[in-house]
């Protein structure tokens, strides 16, 4: 028997299991907070330059707010953002708004998806594409870097 003073031994043991359980229990029905949602930046003439040069791989889409099919893809757009962060960066582009980047980067209809690596056009997409045809387009023409992830 333990004197009054001293802690009952198995009182302790008994005491640190019951932690260890709510802690455990704690942890398992604690809720998985989804990841951040990444939507595509808008660009202008101003942003389009230092969006690129701050950015090894990109994505711009090409739209207009008249435009159907843009605004179809755009929430298969906004989900491969999400999906594909942080190794591919994704942003838009307003024709209307932007004719001078259009010229710049001879689009001729919309929407048009222009792929970049390190600011260099490596690719374009015409037209609106399935979810997984894009992923595979932007897998052959952004491959992944070998190295560790661009943040």
């Amino acid at each position: 028997m333990s004197r009054p003073d001293e802690p009952d031994p198995e009182l302790a043991a008994i005491r640190a299991r019951r932690l260890r359980e709510l802690g455990e229990r704690r942890t398992a029905s604690a809720p998985i907070e989804p990841p951040p949602r990444v939507t595509p930046v808008d660009l202008d003439s101003t942003s389009f330059g230092p969006f690129l040069a701050s950015h090894r791989d990109v994505v711009v889409d090409v739209w207009a707010p008249w435009c159907g099919p843009c605004r179809a893809m755009a929430p298969v757009l906004d989900a491969l953002a999400s999906e594909l962060a942080p190794r591919l960066h994704f942003a838009k582009v307003n024709a209307d708004s932007e004719p001078a980047l259009v010229a710049r980067w001879k689009v001729l209809g919309i929407p048009t998806l222009l792929l970049f690596r390190e600011g260099t056009l490596v690719d374009r997409i015409l037209g609106a594409q399935p979810s997984e045809r894009l992923r595979e387009r932007f897998e052959r023409s952004l491959p992944a870097p070998s190295g560790p992830p661009e943040g």
